[in-house]
């Protein structure tokens, strides 16, 4: 049986072992690069659709399927995010936001939930202590509602631990509390969902 061609486009050189597509590493490496270049203006296109949509940079959770494309094309994702022209959503914690009426967030997904209570006319407070005086606070309490961003679930084992400390109380106190996770504000915006009931 004869031996296979390179599967390089163009390459007329066969190969030699089993198991190898391609004849050299120039080759290998030529193909590598046209799938990369390939893949750049479908992520670009992607990226600059969200942030027309969303007004602000998608988090890479956001996009799974197009994640490892991303990767292959620059390398990694924020270098994604700037090659669309934009600046990458900073590292969790390193800096703070200012919600649109003026609240301080601790992170980008806090202030999406300011500014949706916000853009709804909810009166809410933040950082507000919770009535057993051990320093734990809610990030939003709107009237009998105590509200929480969950963030760092299944994360962080030190989060985890104090985060069952905190819902054990809630529940010894028989306080109202709203849960938010994650993946209630990212892939789909369900904050309506879990926040309807302010509305009423």
């Amino acid at each position: 049986m004869e031996a296979p061609f390179c599967i390089r486009p163009g390459c007329e050189n066969r190969i030699k072992l089993e198991n190898i597509r391609y004849c050299s590493q120039k080759c290998k490496d030529m193909v590598n690069q046209k799938i990369r270049e390939g893949y750049k203006p479908e992520i670009i296109g992607l990226i600059q659709n969200f942030m027309s949509k969303n007004h602000r940079p998608p988090f890479k959770r956001e996009f799974v399927l197009a994640y490892r494309k991303a990767v292959i094309a620059f390398g990694n994702w924020g270098n994604a995010v700037r090659a669309a022209g934009f600046e990458p959503n900073p590292v969790r914690f390193s800096k703070h936001f200012v919600a649109n009426d003026g609240h301080p967030c601790d992170s980008l997904s806090e202030k999406i939930i300011d500014d949706w209570l916000f853009a709804r006319k909810i009166p809410h407070e933040v950082k507000v202590k919770y009535p057993w005086n051990n320093g734990m606070s809610a990030d939003f309490k709107v009237g009998k509602y105590w509200i929480e961003l969950f963030g760092l679930t299944g994360q962080l084992k030190s989060y985890d631990r104090l985060m069952k400390i905190k819902l054990e109380k809630i529940n010894e106190y028989k306080l109202s509390l709203i849960s938010i996770y994650l993946g209630d504000l990212f892939s789909s915006n369900r904050l309506g969902d879990k926040l309807g009931v302010l509305q009423r």
